[in-house]
């Protein structure tokens, strides 16, 4: 095989989970948008000598792992894998989920299989709670998943009878409701305070069993939100009313959980940029907070000024701005010509 394939991906935002009570059989669902920035690209080369010894990264492994498992009747060849342009990990952009999927493209690609976007989030476990990094890396824009059948009553691999993050998920990636390109003008102002960084592993699975099932009333409450504000908002292009229901949703059920375990600071930017934007959140268990306005000069702006609001708080950050991938992945394949 000659050649090498490039992947790169867009990060997200995860607004909120949806229905973390599961009375009526389905839970987790959610909404989130793809961002241009930060982006992550890998480089995955096949090495055709079986015994060449592979230097990948940590965090490749595993994931080299479950694809050799799940592909059939097994790979032609081993990988070298490169992290080009990596994503922070653990802050709420969905590092994990773009990384695997980067990576199990790339080689279905160099494997000559057609897999869908769907089918490799499958292949590397990931999707197994929110949906939203898939369908981002698929297609971009705003989407709204719809979570996973549960309870006793059903069987099924997408089937889950107790309520866990992606990361402790097997089930596969829930279908994708409503996906939807935002304008290119709107802007999202990210701020990844230099804080503990967001729950995962044991800890964010101790989470979700301490806090669930979360009221019925809170979900209810959440649905109506979004079902007739948001989604309005984005095929209106009403940026002023779903900046206000991103500011809503930080209050309402497991979203509101997710803002008490955090250091102060978060909350400290939900009251600036509740002055400064549009609307504001934090994405999944943070740190990453963001806030929305309309254009790229504010956005420029708004950056600025909130670094120096977090440097009179002597916090250090990353601040950043983006406006929203309406695309989803790229993928590039170069063949090396010969010596």
């Amino acid at each position: 095989m000659n050649g090498s394939v490039y992947v790169t991906s867009p990060s997200r935002l995860h607004f909120t989970l949806i229905d973390l009570n599961g009375e009526l059989g389905r839970i987790d669902g959610g909404i989130g948008v793809a961002l241009n920035e930060p982006s992550l690209t890998v480089k995955v080369t096949p090495v055709d000598d079986a015994e060449t010894e592979v230097d990948n990264p940590p965090a490749i492994i595993p994931v080299l792992e479950r694809i050799k498992r799940g592909f059939k009747p097994g790979l032609k060849y081993r990988y070298k894998v490169e992290i080009l342009k990596p994503l922070p990990h653990h802050v709420g952009l969905g590092s994990r989920t773009q990384l695997s999927l980067c990576v199990a493209k790339a080689i279905s690609v160099l494997e000559e299989r057609e897999l869908t976007t769907f089918e490799l989030a499958e292949l590397v476990s990931r999707g197994g709670t929110s949906g939203i990094g898939t369908a981002a890396f698929d297609r971009g824009g705003f989407i709204l998943d719809g979570g996973h059948l549960f309870g006793s009553g059903y069987t099924g691999t997408g089937v889950k009878h107790t309520f866990m993050p992606s990361s402790a998920s097997k089930v596969p990636p829930p279908p994708v409701l409503f996906q939807y390109p935002l304008p290119e003008d709107w802007y999202f102002v990210i701020a990844i305070p230099e804080v503990k960084r967001g729950a995962h592993g044991t800890e964010e699975i101790e989470i979700f069993k301490r806090y669930c099932p979360v009221s019925a009333t809170e979900v209810e409450k959440l649905c109506r939100i979004i079902l007739m504000r948001v989604l309005p908002s984005v095929i209106e292009r009403d940026i002023y009313t779903f900046g206000e229901c991103l500011s809503m949703i930080q209050r309402i059920g497991f979203k509101k959980i997710e803002v008490e375990l955090q250091h102060s600071i978060i909350k400290s930017l939900f009251e600036f940029f509740a002055s400064h934007a549009l609307g504001y959140g934090m994405s999944s268990f943070g740190p990453a907070t963001y806030g929305l306005v309309r254009g790229e000069k504010a956005a420029r702006e708004l950056v600025q000024y909130t670094r120096e609001f977090l440097a009179e708080r002597q916090i250090k950050a990353s601040v950043f701005h983006s406006s929203t991938n309406n695309k989803g992945s790229e993928v590039i394949r170069r063949f090396h010509l010969p010596a």
